[in-house]
């Protein structure tokens, strides 16, 4: 990934230079400016009218202006050291460059002073070089402040020094930026692979979650047929009931058949047939009633490894949710040490 080039708000943010220059502007009572190589970034702080009014209101003069205040923080790049120099408008300003990585990303610039009374003549002649009105040109030049070169140095010097502060600002968040410009790249990835995860336990949890609900079905229906069998189970009872009464009924009615003879031969057939239909009637019963012991004893297992299996699969659920959890953590912090980076 290639490096972005660094600029003067990348380090510092325009509010911060704005407080930084009013303040310097309110100790020195000179006017303060902040640019980055294209042209002002801040607010003039402690402006002469003869300045904001008059110079910079015309395109040529405000033109003249901003590269004046380039060509100052170059100056002072090239030298080493404050540059004091007369604007194009005739009044004393000085520079001092902010410097990051070798590079000039910005300047800071005081000034809007005279050292002595104006030459009148002289300001006539920029005024109509830049198409103001030369007698309000003359009147503004004359409220400028006169201020001692010794007051300008010191300015200046002051104004270098804070400058040289943000250029050690400028280059420790630069080298911070530089050191983990590859590293970005993998958090983002990390971040990526994070959520392709995430998501594909989220696919996981909501399967274990449907297959469990569906485990919670085929137990209520393991447990309906316990009952039926439950029921059928009693009706058998019952049959079987009926089934010993028939056999008891047919011995009575064999033995009774006996005692009158022949005239009871026949109801003595039907007695024996009486008894074995109920001698089958019973056979089929306890046939039948082990089929159901059967079949209960099977759902009775079924219903068993279904809770086991209930319970691996909410201990796989919970497992699922924690390992989601953790995940979401980590993303989450990742997505914050992007964010300080960025």
């Amino acid at each position: 990934m290639e490096k972005k080039e660094i600029t003067l708000l990348d380090i510092m943010n325009r509010t911060q230079l704005q407080s930084l220059q009013d303040s310097f502007a309110k100790a020195t009572g000179m006017a303060a400016l902040t640019t980055d190589t294209t042209g002002p970034v801040t607010q003039l702080s402690c402006p002469t009218d003869f300045c904001t009014r008059c110079t910079r209101t015309s395109k040529v003069g405000a033109e003249r202006c901003n590269q004046c205040d380039l060509k100052g923080g170059e100056q002072a790049k090239a030298t080493g050291k404050p540059a004091v120099y007369y604007c194009h408008a005739g009044l004393v300003d000085f520079a001092a460059p902010i410097i990051v990585n070798g590079k000039q990303i910005g300047s800071l610039i005081g000034g809007q002073v005279l050292t002595s009374e104006p030459d009148l003549d002289k300001f006539r002649a920029i005024a109509e070089e830049i198409g103001v009105d030369p007698d309000e040109y003359v009147e503004a030049v004359k409220k400028v402040p006169i201020v001692s070169e010794d007051k300008i140095n010191s300015a200046a010097e002051l104004l270098f020094k804070m400058a040289e502060a943000l250029s050690q600002v400028g280059y420790e968040r630069y080298s911070i930026s530089a050191e983990h410009t590859g590293s970005e790249a993998v958090f983002k990835e990390i971040h990526t692979e994070y959520r392709h995860i995430h998501n594909k336990i989220n696919d996981v949890n909501e399967s274990i979650n449907e297959l469990s609900a569906e485990f919670d079905k085929l137990r209520e229906k393991a447990s309906e047929s316990v009952k039926i069998v439950a029921q059928t189970d009693s009706i058998l009872k019952y049959i079987h009931n009926v089934a010993t009464q028939m056999t008891l009924l047919g011995f009575n009615a064999s033995i009774e058949a006996k005692h009158v003879g022949e005239a009871g031969a026949g109801f003595n057939v039907i007695a024996q047939e009486v008894r074995q239909l109920a001698e089958q009637t019973s056979n089929q019963t306890h046939s039948i009633e082990d089929v159901l012991n059967n079949v209960r004893g099977s759902i009775s297992a079924i219903e068993e490894e279904i809770t086991k299996a209930l319970e691996k699969l909410n201990e796989n659920v919970q497992t699922v949710n924690e390992l989601s959890g953790a995940i979401s953590v980590t993303s989450d912090k990742i997505n914050a040490v992007s964010n300080v980076k960025n």
